[in-house]
């Protein structure tokens, strides 16, 4: 298993990476003023 992994582990770590870049990516994107009335202060 750990040899497996030590060979593939781009295609373990990859996917991960891309997903949370994306996702860092539509926050940013949307995270613009015309969303500022649907946040409330707590």
């Amino acid at each position: 298993m750990g040899k497996f992994i030590r060979e593939n582990w781009a295609w373990i770590v990859g996917p991960v990476v891309i997903v949370l870049v994306v996702l860092a990516v539509l926050v940013i994107f949307f995270s613009g003023d015309e969303s500022a009335p649907f946040i409330y202060n707590i």
